[in-house]
């Protein structure tokens, strides 16, 4: 019969060396230089980008009916006239309420 020892011993050991070896160094090297390791990287993250560029150049790219279009120059002349028109009410909302008179929406009871 084995002694108690030496099976902690056995199972301490191979324990110890499965869990150690993603930690070990390896020394073996690569079947392709790593220069060559890197340039096939780049190379595949170009090609990939050069897809993705085909795939929506092919399918996207397309003017939105929805969006915003430019204004005529007739809407720009109206705007400019609304936004005097109001900025002028404005000014005699505050022209009223420096001289003390009755404010909009305000009940005066005589």
């Amino acid at each position: 019969m084995v002694s108690p020892i030496t099976t902690a011993i056995v199972l301490f050991t191979i324990l110890n060396t499965t869990t150690a070896s993603p930690l070990t160094k390896r020394d073996a090297g690569y079947a392709i230089p790593e220069g060559a390791i890197i340039l096939l990287i780049l190379f595949g993250a170009g090609l990939l980008v050069c897809m993705g560029y085909a795939i929506h150049k092919t399918f996207g790219f397309r003017r939105n009916p929805n969006e915003f279009r430019h204004m005529s120059v007739e809407q720009q002349e109206y705007m400019a006239e609304v936004r005097v028109r109001n900025m002028q009410g404005l000014m005699v909302e505050g022209a009223k309420s420096q001289r003390g008179g009755p404010r909009r929406g305000e009940v005066v009871y005589d």
